[in-house]
């Protein structure tokens, strides 16, 4: 019995020391991707997103937080109706101009960029349906090209164009096997710090849905 007693105070005392260990900036981020993970709707990734602009303006030389700001208002606007959605589109890209300033992934920026410019091309097509497929996928080709092993931009440029091939008279399950590449990618995916490893969850659910 001591001897468990000993092992237990020496585990708590290892989690206390790694606690007190953490910066506020840590702690405050741990907090946020709790919140996002949990995040369920258009509120819930509202205020996750709140959060994580209160952390970028306490910490006004990360660019992860921010990025996770605009990535919560690119979720929640695709729950928006269109005329919200477009507008919260239009937010993003002119907050991506200061996200740029921060010197972030250039790759995983590019992805987020690809991502909420969908927003349009999925809410109003008939506007945007001719004009922006190429800049999304041009973003997420150079991304690509920075990083051929990152599995965001290798399942969302094949999503992307399996939900435009109805448009285009083309067989969306030719681009399944980009979506198996992107889940063997997301397998071998270093995950470190707060950078960007989302995505493994969608993957898993287009190939259970699409390419069967």
């Amino acid at each position: 019995m001591q001897n468990l007693w000993i092992i237990i105070v020496f585990l708590l005392t290892g989690y206390f020391t790694q606690s007190q260990a953490q910066t506020s900036y840590e702690v405050e981020m741990n907090k946020a991707m709790s919140a996002f993970q949990k995040s369920e709707n258009s509120a819930d990734f509202e205020n996750a997103a709140k959060h994580f602009e209160k952390i970028s303006k306490e910490n006004p030389t990360h660019w992860i937080p921010m990025y996770y700001a605009m990535f919560m208002k690119a979720l929640s606007a695709f729950q928006m109706d269109t005329k919200k959605a477009l507008m919260a589109s239009d937010r993003l890209d002119d907050e991506f101009e200061k996200l740029e300033s921060l010197h972030p992934n250039r790759a995983e920026a590019l992805i987020l960029r690809g991502f909420y410019r969908t927003i349009k091309v999925a809410k109003d097509p008939i506007t945007y349906g001719m004009t922006l497929p190429s800049a999304i996928i041009r973003d997420y080709n150079e991304a690509l090209k920075l990083e051929p092993n990152n599995p965001r931009a290798m399942y969302l440029m094949a999503q992307f164009n399996m939900e435009g091939s109805a448009f285009w008279g083309t067989d969306p399950k030719q681009y399944c096997p980009q979506v198996e590449k992107a889940k063997e990618l997301f397998l071998k995916e270093q995950k470190s710090d707060f950078n960007p490893a989302w995505g493994q969850d969608s993957v898993n659910e287009i190939l259970n849905s699409q390419c069967k």
